[in-house]
């Protein structure tokens, strides 16, 4: 059996009334997503490990660039690199800040 506590000398405020989500001003402006450009890659043919990118621009552009795929692979991720070793190439979507680490 426990003994009964003292009650507390603080007295019991009401809760406040919480605002609906929608009436709530925003904290901050919401963002458009950056505008993704697609990316190939493939080896360089006599190399092990030097990758050909091939990144489309909206306008039909089309620029080449070699990598490490070392380095590759710390902008984009592993998934790219396992899809470069198992099949030879890969496409994927990268952000206007991971193409500027390229260069």
């Amino acid at each position: 059996m426990t003994a009964p506590q003292p009650s507390s000398a603080r007295t019991q405020q009401p809760a406040p009334k919480a605002t609906p989500l929608a009436v709530r001003s925003p904290t901050r402006p919401a963002q458009t997503p950056p505008a993704l450009q697609d990316l190939q890659c493939s080896w360089v043919p006599g190399t092990t490990s030097v990758v050909r990118l091939k990144i489309s621009a909206e306008r039909g552009e089309t620029r080449t660039l070699e990598v490490t795929c070392t380095h590759l692979g710390r902008i984009f991720g592993k998934e790219v690199v396992h899809d470069l070793y198992l099949k030879g190439r890969a496409k994927f979507r990268a952000t206007p800040q991971q193409i500027a680490l390229l260069t």
